[in-house]
């Protein structure tokens, strides 16, 4: 499986002590091949940074990730950016949930498999034909 794992679920994959920690990291382990878009390797760091994580152990995480070769980081393009905005508009979506629109649309446009813990984002990808776990 290809997976996209949106931002919760690297954060539980990293707080060892969080609820979904072992689902997550299961998950992501079992993957064939896992694609961080930079939307998500941004949002990953603010929220650890928010948790008071040291930015020292995030850096370390970020190497772990990078020296794995089954993770790929990639770059969202315009397209998922555009088509965002347009469902933003077309669906009367509030400007926050503008982030995990484009994270959708990433994963839709590559065929991935997205890996969330939230329940609207859920909802709204299947709707859009993504794949859920």
């Amino acid at each position: 499986m290809k997976l996209l794992p949106d931002t919760n679920a690297l954060v539980y994959e990293t707080v060892e002590d969080s609820e979904h920690h072992a689902t997550a990291s299961k998950i992501i382990e079992e993957a064939n091949a896992v694609y961080i878009p930079t939307i998500v390797l941004y949002e990953y760091i603010w929220v650890m940074l928010k948790l008071s994580v040291d930015p020292e152990f995030i850096s370390l995480k970020l190497n772990e990730y990078y020296e794995n070769p089954k993770i790929r980081f990639i770059q969202e393009g315009l397209e998922p950016v555009t088509e965002a905005l347009r469902n933003l508009k077309e669906r009367g979506l509030a400007t926050s949930d503008i982030n995990d629109l484009i994270i959708l649309h990433v994963a839709k446009r590559n065929d991935l498999t997205l890996l969330t813990f939230d329940k609207r984002l859920k909802a709204l990808s299947k709707r859009n034909g993504v794949k859920v776990i």
